[in-house]
């Protein structure tokens, strides 16, 4: 293999590192026979096909209560849309009506029914609604194992930590792995939000997919590296590359125990300027690495997870007690709830398609434009907030017109709690995500109607530069130290700070350490990131002098390029004592 195609690049579904040999697992039944059924079997042959389907979805309740106790409720939830596929009359009673039309065999009419539901879906443009597909697969081995007496994994026992490689893999084949087996998987289809990604994560089991030729390029036994943090896997690597790896993930074990002598220090630079750090997360499972890690909260809360886990949208109950659950594990810090941030194309299959997601109707448009279902969310965060350390967050807004009409929502929502005796905290913060170009030069307008800012760089830099941050040929150009990203940044913390509100980072560029020393020298009050990058900004913070940073940041924006910035900047950033970032760039 020639050393470009050494290295394998997928989308990061899951952190961490696996080093392991390869199994690679085609789930595959032998061809299903159309058999003939005799007119006096026909009942018989549906009620087999009946038992199979109750044994299949006896199968998923015990698999979502496993993983309900064992790891994360919400992520045992995804299992609750498997069983409504078995459910669905357009699945069962279709397989039912052409079993006595036909007089056919179960399997082949259900196999050729799943089919053409796995079809139709694999042929969507919509990315979201192809993940999905993944979920059809799953429920078509299932009853068709119950209905051949087949196993219904095809992952057998091996010898050693291996590295699981598909073309997909189920959720149920994710949450089923034998964790003392398989250290990683590998797909060629799939990506970040597809219910095998999501159970990947609740499970901290690393993982790389939607590598397109993964099953092509790999053979069982060959020795593989997952770098389930940046996205690349790494095929048959030599000596040294294997090296430095299981160097990194040593340092990082290492590491894990020397965090406690951060854990209770304050972020806090040499001259006295304290910073709060705080951890992103989308599962209540994340919550332990939270504070393993010495958060000072929780900065942002993506939401979205519980909308796509179901088919149907999430009640205010199950809502509530997932806030409250976060809630209460954190208290007394803070946590931020992030109001709903997908587009159109995302949603439950109700919701109409969209051509341009990322400039369409999402986050606070989406929400606006479905204010019943907006305020089920609402209620269900103000509810959470009686709690006493819950802040509530909008995200994309654009201007004071789309504020203002999110605020009366929120008040209607709170009045009609009050009405009906449910308690809510009166005085909840509310604050919006600065991510759009446009609330970044109204910021001074806007700061007067909110109690915070929190800045999505990672949005607010797309915008600002008009490059995809997911697209490679443009990457140069998403760049967060480029002069007109930092200027707006810099008028968005000079616009909070002279309304007299703090103003937080929760984009990547928090967690960068060449960035975090800009942003701490423009005088943000927050930074927020994934909690296994906390440990190395407060060495950095805790070794910086902000006055010192705060006059040479000045400065640099008065530069006109990114790499003058950056060759101005890399004197000034203070050495760390804990260099996670480049272990995990290796």
């Amino acid at each position: 293999m020639s050393e470009e195609r050494r290295v394998l690049n997928g989308i990061p579904a899951s952190p961490g590192i696996a080093i392991g040999r390869a199994f690679v697992y085609n789930r595959r039944f032998a061809a299903i026979n159309q058999r003939p059924i005799p007119a006096d079997g026909v009942e018989t042959e549906i009620r087999r096909f009946r038992t199979a389907v109750d044994e299949a979805l006896d199968d998923l309740t015990r698999l979502q209560r496993r993983i309900a106790v064992d790891f994360d409720q919400d992520v045992g939830k995804i299992f609750r849309a498997h069983q409504a596929v078995l459910e669905d009359p357009e699945v069962v009673d279709v397989t039912i009506v052409r079993i006595r039309r036909e007089r056919t065999n179960a399997e082949y009419i259900f196999d050729d029914v799943m089919r053409g539901w796995i079809a139709n879906y694999s042929s969507i443009e919509n990315p979201f609604f192809r993940e999905r597909t993944a979920d059809f697969e799953d429920v078509h081995y299932r009853v068709l194992a119950k209905l051949t007496g087949s196993a219904h994994s095809g992952i057998e026992a091996t010898d050693g930590e291996i590295v699981l490689v598909a073309h997909s893999l189920s959720p149920s084949d994710t949450a089923e792995l034998d964790r003392d087996a398989v250290c990683g998987f590998i797909t060629d289809a799939g990506g970040q939000t597809s219910h095998t990604a999501i159970v990947a994560r609740g499970l901290a089991v690393p993982a790389v997919v939607g590598t397109n030729i993964a099953t092509q390029a790999i053979s069982d036994g060959m020795m593989i590296i997952i770098d389930g943090n940046s996205g690349m896997v790494h095929l048959d690597p030599d000596a040294d590359t294997i090296g430095r790896y299981r160097e990194t993930k040593s340092q990082l074990s290492v590491l894990e125990h020397e965090l406690q002598e951060l854990h209770d220090l304050p972020a806090e630079t040499r001259d006295g300027r304290r910073i709060e750090l705080s951890a992103n997360i989308e599962l209540p499972a994340e919550l332990e690495d939270v504070l393993n890690h010495g958060a000072d909260g929780i900065g942002l809360y993506r939401t979205e997870f519980l909308y796509l886990v179901r088919n149907e949208l999430p009640s205010e109950d199950d809502q509530t007690l997932t806030y409250q659950r976060i809630a209460r594990r954190m208290a007394p810090n803070q946590v931020i709830i992030r109001t709903l941030d997908l587009g159109a194309d995302k949603m439950p299959k109700q919701m109409p398609d969209e051509a341009n997601p990322a400039l369409g109707q999402r986050g606070i448009r989406l929400c606006l434009d479905r204010p019943e279902m907006f305020k089920v969310q609402l209620r269900a965060i103000l509810r959470a907030g009686a709690e006493g350390n819950v802040r509530l967050m909008f995200p994309m807004i654009s201007g004071l017109q789309e504020l203002r009409r999110a605020k009366a929502l929120l008040e209607e929502a709170r009045n009609e709690l009050l009405e009906d005796g449910v308690p809510v905290d009166p005085s909840m913060s509310t604050g919006i995500m600065v991510e759009i170009p446009s609330a970044a030069l109204t910021a001074h307008d806007l700061a007067k109607e909110v109690d915070f800012f929190s800045i999505g760089t990672n949005d607010l830099i797309q915008y600002t530069v008009a490059a995809d941050r997911g697209n490679p040929s443009i990457a140069s150009l998403y760049n967060p130290c480029h002069p007109a990203v930092l200027r707006l940044v810099a008028s968005v913390i000079d616009a909070a700070h002279d309304n007299d509100i703090w103003v937080g980072v929760c984009g990547a560029m928090a967690a960068h350490p060449l960035a975090a020393c800009i942003l701490l020298g423009l005088g943000v009050d927050e930074l927020s990131m994934s909690p296994i990058d906390i440990p190395e900004i407060k060495s950095l913070i805790r070794s910086a002098d902000y006055q010192e940073l705060k006059a040479i940041t000045r400065e640099a924006l008065d530069l006109s390029t990114s790499e003058e910035i950056m060759r101005f900047l890399k004197p000034y950033q203070p050495k760390t004592e804990l260099d996670v970032s480049d272990m995990m760039r290796i």
